[in-house]
């Protein structure tokens, strides 16, 4: 049955292993919500470990579930293409293993005598019975792996091997790395420079730029701990690290009338051994067995594999930073909620939308924004994101953070491109149980309560505060409005906060607040006490 108390099924597997050592053991129920999925792990490795052999059946609405899941027990689903109890179908994977006859048939029962059912609880029972045959048969106890390859023998259907979803990971380490250009990501990098686990030791622009020459802290209008000076990018010393980090170039390339002046700048630090980690996909360079050069992108051969459309259900709390528009500060949220969280002790799990989210030891980037190196659809996207959140729930993260890119729902829809169809694959690939969203203070009321309502009643989540960057505002008339990069004076700010807690009965935070930060921080720990 689904919903079965994992504490009970480990408690039966504990019995069997220290009471009966039966031949086989056939489970006929799963947990798709585990939060003991060690304990219960381990329990069946002790069962398997002197010879049983473990069948559960996977949950019927569709999820992976346990122990069907694990790599020690072979797991069973329904396949409509088995139309007899001696159909089966074999499938090469490490979490579902075969396919068996669970369509609706008639089965013995108490009150009355028969009834017609169908479920995986079916199919597992066949699959069953039918490992109890091979091993009278062969007249000894057969291993999992001895079954499953008697399975392959007879199945009418073979599915094919499928790939291993894994980590991300950087092919090289970085430990001290060198910027190029100063563009808005990489000001981040300098901005949050203690949670790189790296040293930037310069930072170049084109000698057409009038960065040149100037420090960070004056372009940034700030007081960090280490001010850089920008310098020519063609007097670049490639002495000084290891590792360039190139930023999005399209624009730049575009300024220079040069459209190999990129191509030419990581050849030649490829010729000084120098790592290349860049924002744009270079692939086109045929460079693809130089483990030097590496660029976060999400192909199909990325994908986990396509287990009949099953997802896992995640046990961990996930928060979500979703936004009304673009360039609302929501990577810069997310950083100062990881910048606390680490700072309090928790573990946190992050997967970021941009393409430096790796730099800052978040386990994946999952870069859809500007110049989007994402490569998969979004039936896809929803997969990749779901096996993401589930790898980090395995490694016991205390939090996981997902945080979207430009807006949520369309302003209009008179284009297909205003549609934001891969926001919505991030929420439901994610499933946050509570989200904050950032808005423009120059945002409609009416608009900010449909982006609540959708990400509200899309999944089941909890806005639970919005943020905001407070830029002044120009209304020039006719709807047209000019950010101005001054923000509200405090007390004015105050006033919005009133208005926005009236209007959404959820308090409104400044994103460029310490004081604010730290409050919605509280508020986000209450959330998930």
């Amino acid at each position: 049955e689904n919903g079965i108390d994992e504490n009970t099924l480990i408690s039966a597997l504990s019995y069997i292993y220290e009471s009966i050592h039966p031949d086989i053991i056939n489970l006929s129920l799963g947990v798709s919500e585990c939060n003991h999925i060690q304990e219960l792990y381990d329990v069946c490795s002790k069962l398997t470990s002197e010879g049983t052999i473990i069948v559960s059946a996977f949950d019927n609405a569709g999820s992976i579930s346990y122990p069907a899941a694990f790599n020690n027990v072979i797991g069973v689903v329904n396949r409509n293409s088995c139309h007899k109890v001696d159909d089966f179908e074999y499938f090469e994977d490490q979490v579902v293993n075969v396919g068996a006859k669970g369509s609706l048939q008639r089965l013995a029962w108490d009150n009355p005598q028969s009834v017609f059912l169908s479920g995986n609880s079916f199919a597992c029972a066949h699959t069953t019975a039918k490992i109890a045959e091979m091993m009278f048969f062969s007249r000894k106890k057969l291993t999992k792996e001895q079954l499953l390859n008697n399975f392959k023998k007879i199945s009418i259907k073979n599915n094919d091997s499928l790939n291993v979803f894994s980590m991300q990971k950087l092919p090289f380490n970085i430990n001290v790395a060198a910027l190029f250009p100063f563009g808005k990501e990489m000001q981040n990098l300098v901005r949050y420079e203690r949670l790189l686990n790296f040293k930037i030791a310069d930072i170049y622009e084109t000698k057409y730029s009038a960065k040149i020459g100037a420090t960070t802290n004056h372009l940034l209008n700030a007081n960090y701990t280490n001010d850089y000076v920008i310098k020519n990018i063609d007097k670049i010393n490639y002495n000084n690290f290891d590792t360039l980090i190139i930023g999005h170039m399209d624009e730049l390339s575009s300024v220079l009338g040069d459209n190999k002046y990129i191509d030419n700048l990581i050849a030649d630090a490829l010729k000084h051994h120098k790592n290349i980690f860049s924002f744009d996909d270079v692939s086109y360079l045929d460079l693809t067995e130089c483990q030097n050069l590496y660029t976060p992108l999400i192909t199909i051969n990325d994908l986990p594999p396509n287990r009949l459309g099953m997802l896992h259900r995640i046990t961990k709390p996930v928060l979500g930073v979703f936004g009304t528009s673009s360039k609302q500060g929501k990577f810069t949220l997310q950083l100062k909620l990881r910048e606390l969280l680490l700072k309090d002790g928790f573990s946190v799990g992050q997967l970021g939308t941009e393409p430096t989210s790796q730099l800052y030891g978040m386990e994946f980037a999952f870069p859809m924004g500007y110049n989007s190196t994402v490569y998969i659809n979004n039936d896809d996207a929803v997969r990749y994101i779901n096996s993401a959140i589930h790898n980090m729930n395995l490694n016991n993260k205390d939090i996981i953070i997902v945080g979207s890119q430009s807006g949520t729902i369309a302003y209009d829809y008179g284009n297909i491109s205003q549609f934001p169809t891969s926001q919505y694959a991030l929420l439901l690939g994610s499933l946050p149980d509570c989200i904050i969203l950032c808005v423009n203070l120059f945002d409609s009321f009416e608009y900010i309560h449909r982006t609540i309502s959708f990400l509200e009643s899309s999944v089941n989540s909890k806005v639970i505060a919005l943020a905001t960057i407070p830029f002044a505002v120009k209304n020039n008339g006719n709807n047209s409005i000019d950010i101005l990069k001054t923000l509200r004076p405090s007390k004015e700010f105050c006033k919005v906060q009133e208005l926005f807690i009236s209007e959404f009965h959820i308090p409104l935070y400044n994103i460029t607040d310490d004081g604010d930060m730290e409050k919605l921080y509280k508020l986000i720990i209450s959330f998930f006490s």
